[in-house]
């Protein structure tokens, strides 16, 4: 079996320090649990997966706990995971548990008193779990990060924690039954409709499922998974909200001007409300620091060898935002790295990186420019702290797509105490098909839209991080971003009204239509990319980690009066994710602060290379090729 798994899967890719397996009687019949994990260390000492404890009981765990649950300096949260779970056989104690934990996550856990295996995904879907349901009783039900073979695999919804329970006497009539403890107020993925025992329930969770399949799903109706997800304000503006009269009196603004004049009214627009608007002003300091705070646990704690962040950037500011702050709370001599992926037509896909590295463990930054003391340079150049990723192009006139120049933009605008490094990662055509073929289409799957196709090779290229120095003394010399963790800017857009369709329903529904908008939004992000992401970033042996969907940044942000977070009565490049541009004005990334929303397929242009007329909806021929 293990030997199976490791060729006809991706698996191995995700966890290149470490793996075992075991394999565990369940029961009657001969009934067999196969459990084999594969470890990125990160965190604590090296810890094998599945790990067992004294009782029997085995956790495999693709997550990080950054709060909820007290993990010691040095420790590895695997174990302290495993040592809560066991605790108490009771399922209220295993939900509570897992209730508590802050961070993304995936988990597969075997209780072997109760004979019952547990697993689930966190509300957000930030790390991939699939599942294949048998259609048959020659097949076997399998939980996988990645897909297995040619067996049909589908994302496990992020709408509970799942239990099957392997009794000594087996069901009558039914093979395996899997048992959902729904998360409170929980709807499915990608709608707002809300989780049941009816018919809904057994459609969304059967569909596609042969009538003879030994699989069976039944849903407690008493016990529920508490949930983390807070309430949306939805507090309609009072009719004395001036956000857009200030706009329009004191500066002005003529949405006729040329390019310069507007970008210089959309700075003086936003320095006018730190100026003049207590609350904005206000509320801009508490999102710095609560998403400082979120970059802060995202980059602390990891092994010296383990070398922290990327950070992704996908075409905006939101990841300029992040970005600011992951170079305050490192000192110095952990120099970030930047990458940055770009597809142009007839031409070859480019991926850049600006990296500033260091080799001494995390240190406490000041609040403005970071702390620390400098280590030899040498050192900085072998051990990358912090990567940026990043859609863009490279330094040539034919390379100057717009994520590209908006990328050199930003990185003008960065701390400049500390030094970045801009690595340009080229891809030939051929190389972006080959890519696609033997690596990129096993990863999306079970996704296969143009969409995901588009995403999934800019973002595959970027993470795997290998190019040349762009800029300073090294330009020209060949690099590849050793760098393990990757901050990911996801999140930003959809609790910020960042998106076209944002716009629209502002447009023709006010402010009301916005909210109900951004409500669906924040419900569904389980069942758009993350999971996707998780698989494509991981395939390099890297991690990603997503400060916007810190629980305690999506909390703040939830709980502010859409008002004070966007308007959009304003212009674009304005008005959307207002607040994280105010935000971003105070950090010193005054043009960066401006710039429009620009998603990665277009600012790499990597979604007109092959096939102009195909809509990012379409189902993507090249993924089945």
């Amino acid at each position: 079996m293990r030997d199976f798994i490791e060729k006809n899967s991706r698996i191995g890719r995700r966890g290149p320090d470490c793996s075992s397996s075991q394999l565990i009687d369940v029961g009657s019949k001969g009934r067999q649990l196969f459990l084999q994990g594969h470890v990125l260390h990160l965190r604590g000492e090296l810890t094998p997966q599945p790990l067992q404890d004294h009782h029997g009981n085995m956790l495999l765990w693709n997550g990080e706990i950054f709060g909820g649950l007290e993990v010691g300096e040095g420790e590895n949260d695997t174990q302290v995971l495993l040592r809560e779970l066991s605790g108490s056989t009771d399922p209220c104690h295993l939900l509570t548990t897992m209730a508590k934990v802050q961070g993304p996550w995936a988990f597969i856990y075997w209780e072997e008193k109760t004979k019952c295996l547990w697993f689930g995904r966190d509300m957000f879907g930030r790390r991939s779990l699939l599942w294949h349901i048998p259609q048959n009783r020659k097949e076997h039900f399998v939980l996988s990060s990645t897909q297995i073979g040619d067996q049909e695999f589908r994302e496990v919804p992020s709408v509970g924690i799942y239990s099957i329970h392997f009794p000594e006497v087996p069901t009558v009539g039914c093979d395996l039954n899997i048992h959902l403890y729904q998360r409170e107020e929980s709807v499915w993925p990608g709608t707002m409709d809300k989780v049941d025992s009816g018919q809904t329930f057994q459609d969304r969770l059967w569909s596609g499922q042969s009538e003879i399949s030994p699989v069976k799903f039944s849903m407690d109706t008493d016990l529920k998974f508490p949930s983390q997800m807070p309430k949306l304000n939805k507090a309609l503006p009072n009719m004395d909200n001036d956000l857009e009269k200030n706009f329009s009196d004191d500066l002005n603004f003529k949405q006729s001007g040329s390019n310069i004049e507007t970008v210089n009214d959309h700075q003086k627009y936003i320095e006018n409300l730190i100026q003049n608007n207590e609350i904005i002003d206000k509320l801009a300091d508490q999102l710095i620091d609560v998403l400082q705070q979120a970059v802060r646990r995202r980059i602390y704690n990891q092994p010296y060898l383990a070398l922290a962040p990327e950070v992704e950037r996908s075409g905006n500011f939101s990841s300029e935002v992040k970005r600011s702050p992951c170079s305050q709370c490192k000192p110095h001599s952990e120099s970030p790295n930047k990458t940055n992926a770009t597809v142009l037509e007839n031409n070859p896909l480019t991926a850049e990186e600006p990296t500033t590295e260091g080799a001494n463990g995390p240190g406490r930054g000041d609040g403005n420019c970071g702390g620390g003391t400098r280590t030899n340079p040498s050192c900085e150049q072998d051990h990358p702290k912090v990567a940026i990723l990043f859609s863009g192009g490279i330094d040539s006139a034919r390379w100057n797509v717009p994520d590209r120049l908006t990328g050199y933009s930003a990185l003008a605008e960065l701390n400049p105490r500390r030094r970045w490094n801009f690595i340009q990662v080229n891809v030939s055509l051929p190389e972006l098909q080959q890519v696609r073929s033997n690596h990129v289409r096993h990863l999306v799957y079970p996704l296969d839209t143009v969409l995901d196709d588009s995403i999934g090779c800019a973002v595959w290229f970027a993470a795997r991080g290998q190019g040349v120095i762009g800029n300073g003394a090294r330009q020209g010399e060949p690099y590849t971003s050793t760098a393990r963790v990757i901050l990911c800017g996801m999140g930003a857009d959809e609790q910020l009204a960042g998106y076209s369709r944002h716009r629209g329903r502002f447009s023709e529904l006010g402010w009301q239509g916005l909210l109900d908008e951004v409500e669906l939004e924040i419900t569904r992000i389980s069942a758009r990319n993350l999971g996707r992401d998780d698989r494509i970033i991981t395939d390099h042996g890297k991690e990603s980690r997503f400060p916007f969907l810190d629980e305690e940044v999506v909390k703040f942000l939830s709980g502010i009066p859409m008002q004070y977070k966007v308007n959009l009565d304003l212009p674009r490049g304005l008005g959307e994710k207002l607040l994280l541009r105010v935000c971003a004005t105070k950090l010193g990334l005054l043009s960066t602060a401006v710039l429009p929303k620009r998603a990665i397929q277009f600012g790499s242009r990597i979604a007109k290379m092959e096939n102009n007329k195909e809509k990012a909806s379409d189902k993507c021929k090249r993924l089945a090729e």
